[in-house]
């Protein structure tokens, strides 16, 4: 009994295993029903960006129901308006792509440059979505930042490229297994891809960021050197057992 009681506990690798699972599937339960109007895409994937962030930042037991609502909320404006003119601007390409097929010579050829831009919109995409999440301002001035954070690390932008792609490549290539497929989207493959890719997105976005308490809260300005402070190290699921008693405390206002 005291093994199952330790395996389970909050302050286990199992524990800790079970609450992150926790975390993913209902945050990709949400995003999947935000996302059924279509047009509440956008949001929803802002929304999505968010939850994942609380989850890697501060305290890791929080309200994912309330935090998801929250990112869609304060979010929904600019990340609606940013999805529909990626929207039409793809609709509008993929339609001149089709025109251009028609056609042989330097018309047909314009298809590549066609494809360029979309794969350029994809790679802005990705990075669009987390930045509005993470980051206030106008739609332009986030869009500059995305722009800026997709290039700073190449690499990685690659890399979050294939966490995109490379499942719903997998997809569309093993289609009988549809049934499987949509299953796992529908219970934990948006919120894993999300997860993974801002966990890479915050290496570059932390030192943009206000710091933030143990309990996930943004500390105030001029507040960081107080000493009743603890400052959120990222690494929280780790903390020991007097670190997760005082985080215990900090919440009630101990």
């Amino acid at each position: 009994m005291r093994f199952l009681m330790k395996l389970f506990s909050e302050e286990s690798a199992f524990g800790r295993f079970l609450n992150r699972l926790y975390v993913l599937i209902t945050a990709n339960l949400l995003f999947v029903l935000f996302s059924l109007p279509v047009v509440t895409i956008g949001a929803s994937l802002t929304a999505l960006n968010y939850t994942m962030m609380k989850l890697q930042r501060g305290d890791k037991h929080f309200k994912v129901a309330a935090t998801f609502w929250k990112g869609f909320r304060e979010n929904w404006k600019k990340s609606t308006l940013a999805f529909l003119i990626l929207g039409a601007l793809v609709l509008f390409q993929l339609l001149e792509i089709s025109w251009c097929r028609q056609f042989q010579g330097a018309v047909a050829a314009f298809e590549y440059v066609l494809v360029g831009l979309l794969v350029l919109e994809g790679m802005l995409a990705i990075y669009l979505f987390p930045v509005i999440a993470a980051f206030n301002g106008g739609l332009g001035e986030l869009l500059r930042d995305a722009m800026y954070f997709a290039f700073a690390k190449p690499h990685w932008l690659v890399v979050n490229l294939a966490l995109y792609v490379l499942p719903l490549w997998g997809t569309y290539a093993a289609l009988t297994y549809l049934p499987l497929w949509a299953f796992l989207w529908l219970m934990i493959g948006f919120g894993l891809i999300v997860y993974l890719s801002t966990h890479l997105m915050l290496k570059i976005f932390t030192p943009f960021l206000p710091e933030v308490d143990i309990c996930g809260d943004v500390i105030p300005p001029g507040m960081e050197d107080d000493p009743n402070i603890m400052v959120a190290d990222g690494k929280a699921e780790d903390d020991d057992p007097d670190e997760k008693t005082l985080r215990e405390m900090m919440k009630y206002g101990l």
